[in-house]
């Protein structure tokens, strides 16, 4: 039951609108959740930022970052090594 709860909190930052991520993260909050993760990789990490202030600022003043982690992965893609970036972002209701 914990990591279905664990899933059910995060939000995978990807192409969509930036109001997409605010609307789903302002649900799961007045679902009870205490905490939302966001995570994006490479190019969608300017927009998760701004999905995280978008709903600090302007939804939700209740609403704070818990934890900002970074990190990157390296992979082999046609036989070229490359390396990609993750952040993930914690809000929690205070």
């Amino acid at each position: 039951m914990a990591e279905n709860q664990q899933e059910a909190r995060l939000i995978i930052v990807g192409k969509k609108p930036v109001f997409r991520y605010v609307t789903a993260s302002i649900t799961l909050l007045n679902r009870g959740f205490r905490e939302v993760e966001f995570v994006a990789r490479g190019k969608n990490i300017p927009l998760c930022v701004d999905a995280v202030e978008l709903l600090r600022k302007s939804f939700r003043k209740d609403v704070k970052v818990k934890d900002i982690s970074i990190w990157s992965e390296e992979f082999t893609q046609n036989g070229k090594p490359r390396r990609i970036s993750y952040i993930k972002i914690i809000v929690e209701k205070v």
